[in-house]
């Protein structure tokens, strides 16, 4: 995928919708890090991030571990 792609993807109340794929910051959601500058499908109406493509799954597994490595033991 490149940045400007479009495609399809479900929404979850929706159905499926129209994506077009661009960089931008995201959080995780479960580790509450930050990326900036990753690839993802967003709805075109909404502009909510839909999917991610497999390309930038390294760089969010890797913030993720970096999260887990600041955290003190006991917070785990």
């Amino acid at each position: 995928m490149r940045e400007g792609d479009r495609g399809y993807a479900l929404a979850p109340e929706g159905g499926p919708v129209e994506i077009v794929y661009e960089y931008r910051t995201v959080t995780l959601e479960k580790s509450k890090a930050t990326v900036s500058n990753v690839l993802v499908g967003v709805d075109t109406e909404t502009g909510e991030v839909l999917t991610v493509p497999a390309q930038s799954t390294p760089k969010l597994k890797a913030a993720r571990e970096a999260k887990k490595e600041e955290e003190p033991l006991g917070d785990r």
